[in-house]
């Protein structure tokens, strides 16, 4: 239960990022590769770091993101239902099998999840199990996203989160669709295929700016 306090914290940082994260979404600019919108519904894995890129999936009215239930998942929450997406709130520490639930029935009426897969405490950059169970109990595939703002400011965080400053340019990159099939031993092999596609990205992308410099 929150206090008077910490709601009115809440509600006003909620706002101001509310209209500051509109601001910059108009002078973003995105630019999609591999993006098959016609595969839906999907379960789209980014890096928790990352999930500020999460603006450039489309169409956002159909895109339900999972964020935590802590003071700070609420004020995020807030933000980008302002935006027009659609939230599910919970984590594994917190309203874990809710959110799993809600997630199911999101997918089976046609909607896309967005999901942190090394959220929302870490360890940065290790996919967790959940993902993966998810898209075997729901059978649709999850798809990796990737987003690099070539203006961009880093927190120094666990996730090492990323900002993407006004008038970015933003390519957004996307793996083909990875189907998991159903039975225990699978977990750990598509949890690594999921790992390394994710890391892959992100390497190929730190490659590639080291040779601008």
């Amino acid at each position: 239960m929150r206090s008077p306090k910490e709601n009115f914290k809440i509600s006003v940082i909620s706002f101001i990022g509310s209209i500051v994260q509109k601001i910059l979404l108009f002078t973003w600019k995105y630019k999609h590769h591999n993006f098959k919108p016609e595969i839906t519904p999907a379960i789209y894995a980014i890096w928790h770091g990352w999930q500020f890129n999460l603006g450039g999936i489309i169409p956002r009215k159909k895109l339900n993101i999972l964020i935590s239930q802590s003071n700070d998942g609420e004020i995020i929450a807030r933000v980008v239902e302002s935006l027009g997406f659609s939230t599910i709130r919970g984590s594994q520490g917190r309203g874990g099998m809710k959110a799993t639930r809600e997630i199911l029935k999101a997918l089976k009426d046609g909607k896309n999840i967005a999901y942190t897969v090394d959220g929302p405490k870490g360890p940065g950059f290790e996919v967790k199990e959940g993902i993966i169970r998810i898209a075997q109990m729901s059978g649709k595939p999850i798809i990796p996203v990737f987003g690099d703002a070539n203006f961009r400011f880093e927190v120094d965080s666990w996730d090492k989160y990323q900002i993407s400053l006004p008038f970015a340019h933003i390519p957004l990159r996307f793996g083909d669709p990875i189907y998991v099939p159903k039975g225990e031993e699978f977990v750990e092999e598509y949890r690594l295929q999921l790992e390394n596609e994710l890391l892959k990205f992100k390497n190929e992308s730190r490659k590639k700016k080291a040779k601008l410099k």
